[in-house]
């Protein structure tokens, strides 16, 4: 098997990641994927729509890859994979697959192996030389990273935590559904302040145990100046992209055209001219007391990341936007 080039969107939810990989996926011999993540545990068995519109089973992409990776994409592959998943690359396996003296389990081995069949397929079926995926989950990403046949580089895509809390308690309709209608999970503003912390502190244990080529990207930043951010976080993961690659940005808006990715946000399923704006709602929208808790349980990082402890956001684009964080592969 050929080595597949990997861009793992690492982070939390509701941090603008759709549209980061959307943005990743729109460049010459890239192609993104969605959160790959779901694949098995909701979109295959509940046969969500696709980004492109298709339902997962009618999608002519996603029916060659399961057919190309595991001939068929059926009731028992989606299981296995799901199984896969949850024995070997949930939150609690992160410690373990950072040790000094970690050992691979048979599960963990299987996960790679079908992963590693999965992006094969995706490469062949597009013709990409870089796959962007955005399940996000840190550990997932970990355990990917020594696949074989997987080049995996991570990108933690991160946002002001106030404005990710307050887009975690809005109601939104989920539109991938087939039948009936959905609304995308919601959650208090106190468990998203502290998961948000918990997910960028095991970014950051990745960055420095993990032996796992890596940087960060800002979405206020990338919403600022999207192809200049994209640049220079791609330059520093070692896969760069050119400007002249990237869809042209006229007045905060790009146009995309539409893509496989599975799950996420629901600009997923917008193509053509797409605005991209910070959406700074939470600073007079959000109820003072759930900003103060969300401030509080994110204190640190949101001053090391460079966001003001007040209502004001404080991230400003420069010529090099994105803040970065790399550690070379081994």
């Amino acid at each position: 098997m050929s080595g597949v080039t990997v861009v793992y969107l690492g982070g939390f939810g509701r941090s603008g990641s759709t549209l980061v990989e959307r943005m990743l996926g729109a460049a010459q011999g890239w192609v993104n994927v969605g959160e790959l993540v779901d694949l098995a545990r909701s979109v295959g068995h509940s046969d969500e729509l696709c980004g492109c519109g298709q339902p997962f089973s009618k999608c002519p992409l996603w029916t060659q890859v399961g057919e190309v990776a595991f001939g068929g994409w059926t009731e028992d592959v989606l299981d296995r994979l799901a199984g896969l998943q949850r024995g070997a690359a949930r939150q609690r396996h992160l410690p373990g697959l950072l040790g000094p003296s970690h050992r691979a389990s048979d599960a963990l081995n299987d996960l790679r192996t079908a992963y590693s069949s999965i992006y094969a397929a995706v490469a062949e079926a597009t013709g990409a030389r870089v796959i962007v995926d955005a399940s996000k989950g840190p550990a997932l990403g970990q355990a990917l990273a020594s696949a074989p046949g997987i080049d995996l580089r991570m990108l933690n895509v991160v946002r002001d935590p106030r404005a990710v809390a307050w887009s975690w308690k809005r109601h939104r309709e989920r539109p991938h559904a087939t039948s009936g209608t959905e609304e995308m999970w919601r959650i208090p503003a106190h468990r998203a302040a502290a998961q948000w912390t918990a997910l960028q502190l095991e970014m950051e244990a990745i960055v420095r145990l993990g032996g796992v080529r890596s940087a960060r990207l800002h979405y206020e930043d990338f919403v600022a100046d999207p192809v200049g951010t994209v640049v220079a976080a791609t330059t520093a993961l070692g896969v760069p992209i050119a400007a002249s690659d990237l869809p042209p940005v006229d007045a905060g808006r790009v146009v995309l055209g539409p893509s496989h990715g599975l799950s996420g946000n629901p600009s997923r399923f917008r193509s053509g001219a797409v605005e991209l704006c910070r959406d700074d709602a939470w600073t007079t929208e959000m109820p003072s007391r759930d900003r103060a808790v969300v401030t509080a349980l994110t204190l640190p990082l949101l001053m090391a990341y460079g966001y003001s402890s007040d209502r004001r956001p404080r991230r400003r684009a420069h010529a090099h936007p994105t803040r970065h964080e790399t550690r070379n592969i081994a």
